[in-house]
């Protein structure tokens, strides 16, 4: 017997459901997906920033640096509900240009599983979530940055840096 899925719930899958059809496309038509995943990483945190702003009035802490952009980032998804608690996630700042991200759980594994079963390396992974933190550290601090994925385990946790250009 199947369970109904509440609506709390059922709305958090769908972002998921969109995330793992973007990245499943990008891997259909790009032999690099995770050029075309950063892109689409820094239109969604753009508009999600925008959206949460101007609809609902909610401002992200100012960042001058990249974990001050990566905290302001979590600390807002928190309030906004993307994110359940900030202990999803672990920062470390190597220098100020460098900060290793440690994403605990990760709701969006399925894809990078997907990716490793078709012989994607760890560092071409498209990690949405260290992606999107390099997208809110551009968008809150201007500082462009690239990242990597340099861990990534089945149950789900992964590691990774962000780095200024």
């Amino acid at each position: 017997m199947l369970e109904s899925i509440q609506k709390e719930t059922s709305s958090r899958e769908l972002p998921r459901v969109w995330l793992e059809a973007l990245e499943e496309t990008a891997r259909d038509f790009y032999p690099k997906p995770k050029e075309f995943c950063r892109r689409a990483y820094e239109h969604a945190t753009e508009t999600w920033l925008r959206i949460l702003e101007e609809e609902y009035g909610m401002v992200p802490d100012p960042a001058s640096t990249i974990k001050e952009g990566v905290e302001s980032h979590i600390k807002i998804g928190v309030e906004a509900g993307l994110f359940h608690d900030p202990g999803e996630f672990v920062l470390k700042e190597e220098t100020p240009d460098k900060l290793n991200v440690t994403v605990v759980r990760c709701i969006y594994k399925k894809v990078c599983q997907d990716m490793v079963k078709e012989g994607f390396s760890v560092k071409n992974l498209t990690c949405p979530r260290i992606g999107c933190f390099r997208a809110a550290v551009l968008n809150l601090t201007g500082i462009d940055a690239h990242y990597e994925v340099t861990n990534f385990e089945e149950d789900g946790v992964c590691e990774g840096f962000i780095e200024a250009k």
